[in-house]
């Protein structure tokens, strides 16, 4: 069966990491310096790891109010850095350090790759396990006028390799899994999850990280056409 669309991850794949996150602890360490507070980087991550732990998940019930959820998010930080005052300000200065869709960087070959697969008649689709933040990144971009669907954990509540984002993605694209690959940066959530849904996998490692997969694997998005045609030619062959 021929390949008809081909999905992407988010983070790693067509966008770049960036150090904020990382690091979160220090951005929040740096707004608090510029409102005249001082906090330690370790106390601030281990607040951010306990509230990470105790909200863990309520971030689905969220949809279309990500930014009401960091402010709850927020408040339950400081609470536990007792901190009393600028608590307004401190939440807003950390949640736009996050929000700028600036600093999220494309990586150098990831538009020519999607239009160039976009003008090949492929159907381009994103599996991410994100927020609705990501929306906003995808426009900054450009990148929603290449994408012909979005998918992310965050509207799902599953997040991948659960068979629910895969299984989303396939119907918006009204795909059938033998007719979609996904490529991705995580052999755990991205490979092992779209095999496990019955798609074709491509790993992107970037870094040439170890690892033992029996699926093709890129090492930039460069070579992905030619990876495709492969993956054409094996489908076609007789058995």
């Amino acid at each position: 069966m021929a390949v008809s669309t081909i999905f992407f991850d988010y983070g790693g794949t067509l966008v770049k990491v960036p150090p904020i996150i990382a690091r979160p602890e220090k951005v929040w360490v740096e707004a608090a310096w510029k409102l005249g507070l001082n906090l330690s980087e370790t106390l601030v991550r281990h607040a951010l790891e306990a509230t990470n732990e105790r909200m863990e998940g309520q971030i689905y019930r969220y949809v279309g109010r990500t930014a009401e959820y960091w402010t709850l998010f927020d408040v339950a930080v400081m609470d536990r850095l007792h901190i009393r005052e600028k608590r307004e300000e401190l939440g807003n200065a950390v949640d736009g350090r996050f929000a700028d869709p600036t600093n999220r960087e494309l990586f150098p070959e990831a538009r020519t790759i999607l239009e160039q697969l976009k003008d090949s008649g492929y159907h381009l689709g994103l599996i991410s396990n994100n927020n609705d933040f990501l929306l906003k990144v995808l426009a900054y971009h450009g990148l929603d006028k290449l994408l012909d669907s979005v998918t992310y954990s965050q509207e799902v509540g599953a997040e991948k390799p659960a068979p629910q984002i895969f299984s989303k993605a396939l119907e918006r694209a009204h795909c059938a899994p033998a007719e979609a690959v996904h490529v991705g940066g995580s052999l755990h959530a991205d490979v092992e999850g779209a095999q496990r849904s019955g798609m074709h996998a491509i790993w992107l490692n970037r870094t040439d990280e170890p690892g033992s997969t029996n699926c093709l694997t890129i090492r930039t998005l460069y070579e992905l056409p030619a990876v495709l045609q492969l993956i054409g030619h094996i489908a076609d062959s007789p058995r």
